[in-house]
């Protein structure tokens, strides 16, 4: 299981690097529903004004679907994931694994 610690001082840029190296997918980061965030931009900019940082835990198998709607559920923070060079976007259902592989 791949550990993914992210504070309020997070960049963008650091979160992709670290989805990357995990997992070989693309993260993509939103700033509001539609503006893809900058990669100097720190996560206490984007989330919602009562987080406070913490790990995420996310293992190879964990589904798309789900850690997208956990960025957003606890964080206030749209992404989604694509495939590791960031030409399509990685189906709901599969792993984050698989996301990296297709």
């Amino acid at each position: 299981m791949a550990e993914i610690r992210i504070t309020k001082a997070t960049s963008v840029k650091s979160l992709q690097r670290q989805f990357q190296e995990d997992f070989k997918c693309t993260l993509i980061v939103y700033r509001g529903n539609n503006t893809i965030a900058d990669q100097d931009d720190k996560i206490h900019e984007l989330a919602k004004s009562d987080y406070s940082g913490g790990d995420l835990d996310l293992g190879a198998r964990s589904r798309v679907g789900n850690v997208e709607k956990y960025f957003q559920e606890s964080f206030g923070i749209k992404v989604q994931i694509k495939n590791s060079d960031g030409t399509k976007l990685a189906d709901n259902e599969m792993t984050l694994t698989q996301a990296g592989n297709m």
